[in-house]
């Protein structure tokens, strides 16, 4: 889904959300018999970056499991400001949601407001970072991820004698993403395996800002012969600068993270240098949201940390995890949800 048609599907459940609350508001509420308000769980997300694919589409899922779940969703795009995420869940509180969720763009600048929502009641969750005080984090373990994707890489570079010369494509700004290559980094350093990290550069996570800096870094070091990025758009964006400079892709190794969607699916099933991803799932994160936030409204006591599944993809193991839909690929939830120990999905 576009981020055009995404957008207006929000608009239009948004409207809805305002046109029930306007009903409530004028009609009066109907309480039950235990004292509590009869009415469908209102939850507010305030996402850091709609126009990102990842961003995308946990947002799509999110939305069509609140339906599916008769649950009250409102989505705002905080695109990448700070002070504009702290109006708009500051106006989700004043709307009196029942769950308050964020993806934060700065998690340090998110404090006060959480002390805000609990005061008032307000249960928060937080997906991709988490902050101090939310009642869960729905998300990754970052750190264990990049180690994860370095194990993987180890096994196939000695099956097949690599010897690597790697250059790693991060986003020091985000913790998330120096969290994954410290993991990254981790997991070679205990291979034991003989390895060189030729150079680290800071791609911003977006493709064309990658094939600048990747140019540089292959100019200077034309012997690489790995790539690790921290999202698709770094690991394609090195990729692309590989293949302008005239380098060999068939001694090229890809390794990506995230596989947020079309970017990641097209390189890996196509004849590519991307031989495997770290897949976070993020459709099935978008889920796992609107499950965690019913669950909490329930009662239910989370740990801090809701751990989300992953996984490394390949094309030997793509279809267990993916299926064919028109012209795209479809999440295998169930196969997803068995990588878990435990889903909040299982109380519904």
């Amino acid at each position: 889904m576009g981020p055009a048609l995404l957008i207006d599907r929000v608009v239009k459940i948004s409207f809805l959300v305002a046109f029930a609350i306007g009903l409530v508001l004028g009609c009066g509420q109907k309480e039950a018999q235990d004292g509590a308000v009869d009415r469908p769980l209102k939850v507010g997300y305030v996402v850091n970056y709609m126009s990102h694919e990842w961003y995308q589409n946990i947002c799509t899922a999110a939305a069509d499991r609140a339906l599916e779940l008769g649950v009250d969703l409102v989505i705002a795009d905080a695109n990448l400001d700070v002070a504009a995420q702290v109006s708009t869940a500051e106006n989700l509180m004043a709307q009196q949601v029942d769950v308050l969720v964020l993806t934060p763009v700065d998690a340090r600048a998110l404090d006060a407001l959480v002390r805000q929502a609990r005061e008032q009641g307000i249960l928060v969750v937080t997906e991709s970072s988490p902050v101090e005080g939310s009642h869960t984090y729905v998300g990754i373990d970052d750190r264990e991820s990049g180690k994860k994707a370095a194990r993987w890489f180890v096994e196939y570079a000695r099956a097949r004698a690599i010897d690597p010369r790697v250059l790693i494509v991060g986003h020091p700004v985000f913790e998330t993403s120096r969290r994954r290559v410290e993991g990254f980094r981790e997991g070679l350093a205990e291979s034991g395996m003989a390895y060189e990290i030729k150079q680290e550069i800071d791609g911003q996570g977006l493709k064309e800002k990658v094939f600048l800096a990747a140019q540089n870094a292959l100019t200077a070091h034309p012997d690489i012969n790995v790539i690790f990025g921290i999202n698709d758009d770094s690991t394609t964006g090195a990729m692309a600068a590989y293949k302008a400079a005239g380098l060999d892709e068939a001694a090229l190794t890809a390794i990506g993270f995230g596989f947020e969607g079309s970017v990641g699916q097209d390189a890996l099933m196509g004849d590519t240098p991307y031989k495997a991803a770290l897949a976070m799932f993020p459709n099935f994160v978008g889920v796992s949201l609107i499950d965690a936030a019913v669950a909490l409204g329930k009662g239910v006591e989370f740990p801090a940390h809701y751990e989300m599944p992953t996984k490394m993809i390949t094309p030997e193991n793509f279809y267990t995890f993916y299926r064919q839909q028109g012209d795209g690929f479809a999440m295998n939830y169930p196969a997803i949800r068995r990588l878990m120990k435990w889903s909040a999905s299982e109380l519904k």
